[in-house]
C-alpha cells in the first residue's frame, strides 16, 4: 500500500508539472542595511492556491522529496520558477532564492554569461548530510556554472549548521522558527556560528517569516541583513522589476570551489612543511588527544571524521569516544580498509577499496563553524629504529587544510537509504 500511494504521489506531480498547473510565486526580500529591495524567493503551489502560511508549498515539496523522480521535478521547477520571472519582466539582475535538491544539481544550465550569484539554489541541511559525497561534488558544479549556494532552515537545531563550513554558502536562511527561540544560551551558541561564518567568508544571513516589528527585535540580535516575511508584504504571482542596488552585500562572498578528492595526508601538502615523525603509541596518543578535544568542545554544529587505515576493529578509547561523538556531533564518520561499517551506531562509513591510498593513512578531522583541526598520518615504508612502525604526522588547525581533508574523505561516504 505504501508503494501504490508514492506512484500516485509521483504520477499526480508529474501531471501537475507537465500540465503547467504549478505557479511561482515571489516573496519580497529586503536588505536590512540599505533599507532596499534585495530581490524575491521563490514559493511553487499547485494552480489557483493561495498560501499565506506556507504550509501548502511545503507540502509540494515534501512530496518531490519521497518521490523516485526527485532529481527530474526539482529541475522542472526551477525552470518552471526561471521562466515566470522572465515573464514577469524581473531583470537578470534581480536575486532569486530557490529552494533546490542536490539530485537536481548534476542538470544545472551554464548561467556564467549572467550576473554572477544572481540566483540562490537553497539546500537543506539534512538533505546535505544523506548523501555527502554527491552533494558537494554537485555543489561545485553548480558554482563552476554560475550558481549562488545557500543553506535553509538553520538554526532551530544547532546541528544544521554542522556543513557550513563544507558547502561554505553564501545565503545561510534561519528557519523561521529562529524568531520565537527564547532559550538564550542556544540564541548565544548559534549567533557565534553563524558569525564565525559570515566573518571568515563573506556570507549573509537571512530571516524569514518576519511578521511584525517585534521580530526585528530578534533579527537585529541575530546580525541578519536580508528579510523576508509577511512585514515586508505576501507571495505575488506579479513581483514588481527592481532596480539594480547600489551595492552587492555577496559581492565580497569568497566560495573556495577546490575540487573535492585525496587524502587528508595529501590535503597537507598545503601547509608546505615537513612532518613529524612517530611511533604508533605516540600516534595514538595524538588522535586521542583531538577526539578529547572533539568531546569537551566540538558541539552539535561539528563534523568529526575518523580513518583507521586498514584496521578492522577500533582500540576501546576510541569506540568510546566516537560512541559519544555519534550522539553529539552534527555528523561523525569513521572509514577503514578493514571495515564496511564502523562497530558503532550512528557513525557513517563507506567502500576504502584495495587501491585507496587512505588504507596506509591515519586520521582524525574536525571541522565545526568557529574552529578545525586535523592529526593526519601516512605510514613509512621503512621501519624505523629497534624494526617499529613509524609514521609521517601533520598536526594542524588551518582551516582550509582541515576543511579540504573532510571533503575528501566524505567523497567515499554511502548515501543513507
Amino acid at each position: 500500500m505504501q508503494t501504490d500511494s508514492v506512484d500516485t504521489s509521483t504520477a499526480e506531480l508529474e501531471r501537475l508539472i507537465r500540465s503547467g498547473l504549478i505557479d511561482t510565486h515571489f516573496a519580497p526580500v529586503v536588505d536590512r542595511f540599505t533599507g532596499e529591495p534585495a530581490g524575491y524567493t521563490l514559493q511553487h503551489l499547485e494552480h489557483g492556491s493561495e498560501d499565506g502560511t506556507g504550509s501548502a508549498s511545503a507540502r509540494l515539496r515534501a512530496d518531490i522529496r519521497a518521490s523516485q523522480l526527485i532529481g527530474d521535478f526539482d529541475a522542472s521547477l526551477r525552470s518552471i520558477g526561471l521562466r515566470a520571472a522572465e515573464a514577469a519582466g524581473l531583470p537578470t539582475h534581480t536575486r532569486l532564492f530557490l529552494q533546490a535538491e542536490p539530485e537536481s544539481l548534476v542538470t544545472v544550465e551554464d548561467r556564467t554569461d549572467e550576473p554572477d550569484r544572481s540566483v540562490i539554489l537553497q539546500l537543506h541541511p539534512e538533505r546535505i548530510a544523506a548523501s555527502p559525497a554527491a552533494v558537494l561534488r554537485s555543489v561545485r558544479l553548480a558554482r563552476s556554472q554560475g550558481w549562488g549556494i545557500g543553506m535553509e532552515e538553520i538554526g532551530v537545531d544547532l546541528a544544521t549548521a554542522a556543513f557550513l563550513p563544507l558547502v561554505n554558502p553564501s545565503v545561510v536562511t534561519l528557519h523561521p522558527g529562529v524568531l520565537d527561540i527564547t532559550d538564550t544560551a542556544h540564541l548565544a551558541e548559534l549567533i557565534r556560528l553563524l558569525h564565525a561564518h559570515t566573518e571568515r567568508t563573506g556570507g549573509v544571513i537571512m530571516a524569514t517569516g518576519v511578521r511584525h516589528e517585534d521580530d526585528l527585535e530578534m533579527v537585529r540580535a541575530l546580525g541578519v541583513r536580508f528579510v523576508t516575511g509577511p512585514l515586508y508584504g505576501g507571495p505575488s504571482t506579479a513581483p514588481e522589476p527592481l532596480t539594480n542596488p547600489p551595492e552587492d552585500p555577496l559581492a565580497d562572498h569568497f566560495s573556495r570551489n577546490a575540487a573535492v578528492q585525496g587524502t587528508p595526508f595529501s590535503a597537507t601538502r598545503a601547509l608546505r612543511r615537513d612532518p613529524l615523525v612517530m611511533d604508533e603509541p605516540l600516534l595514538t596518543a595524538q588522535m586521542q588527544s583531538l577526539q578529547r578535544r572533539a568531546l569537551a568542545s566540538g558541539g552539535e554544529s561539528s563534523v568529526v571524521i575518523g580513518v583507521f587505515g586498514e584496521d578492522q576493529e577500533l582500540i576501546t578509547a576510541t569506540r568510546e569516544n566516537f560512541s559519544v561523538l555519534s550522539g553529539s556531533a552534527g555528523f561523525v564518520a569513521a572509514l577503514s580498509g578493514g571495515f564496511e561499517e564502523p562497530p558503532i551506531p550512528g557513525v557513517r562509513s563507506g567502500m576504502v577499496d584495495a587501491s585507496d591510498p587512505l588504507r596506509r593513512e591515519y586520521a582524525v578531522i574536525v571541522v565545526g563553524s568557529d574552529w578545525s583541526a586535523m592529526v593526519a598520518a601516512s605510514r613509512r615504508s621503512d621501519p624505523g629504529p629497534d624494526g617499529r612502525v613509524e609514521y609521517d604526522v601533520y598536526v594542524t588547525s588551518e582551516r582550509y587544510t582541515c576543511v579540504d581533508a573532510a571533503r575528501g574523505v566524505l567523497s567515499r561516504i554511502r548515501p543513507l537509504g
